[in-house]
């Protein structure tokens, strides 16, 4: 149920930011599509330093991976550490992407790499409790969302930035 509502909200958002007019060129046409950006913390995590992901983590791993499945990604991003990047394979898996690094120590830079290379795109960003909703404020323009609880693992949250217009973000569960 839900990946069909994800599936709707993400077609409901891409058609409600297009413009009709007359055929243009195909830059037009791409500057005036969506970013869709879909953030999530990484699944369950076992202990120690850098650690993997528990069974129940690795089930999560598969489920976003279900979730995600009708959903054209064009690109997936990971920060370095072993729980992020375990969490984004099975969707890279299932895609055919690559997962790419990013810095969690620097979401300013990357929210605007993500707002100026992506344009258009739909992408998939994988981080932590804390980078995840900051991540997403800094993308829409709000900064107002709050860390995850430590013990939160299921959120999934979808930002829709339109070339022009009004952002939409959405927090779910998964």
């Amino acid at each position: 149920m839900i990946r069909w509502t994800i599936c709707c909200l993400f077609l409901i958002s891409t058609v409600s930011c297009q413009t009709p007019s007359q055929p243009s060129p195909q830059s037009e046409v791409e500057t005036t599509e969506p970013l869709t950006v879909f953030l999530v913390r990484h699944a369950e995590k076992e202990t120690g330093d850098n650690p993997g992901l528990t069974p129940e983590g690795q089930l999560r791993a598969r489920q976003l991976a279900d979730l995600l499945e009708a959903v054209p990604l064009d690109a997936i991003f990971s920060t370095k550490f072993r729980r992020t990047e375990l969490t984004a394979d099975p969707v890279a898996s299932a895609k055919g992407l690559p997962i790419m690094d990013y810095d969690p120590s620097d979401l300013p830079a990357f929210a605007k790499k993500l707002q100026k290379e992506y344009q258009g795109k739909t992408v998939l960003v994988v981080g932590h409790s804390n980078s995840t909703p900051t991540l997403a404020g800094l993308l829409d323009g709000t900064q107002s969302y709050p860390a995850f609880d430590e013990s939160e693992y299921g959120n999934l949250m979808m930002v829709t930035l339109p070339a022009m217009g009004k952002h939409k973000t959405m927090c779910l569960k998964y």
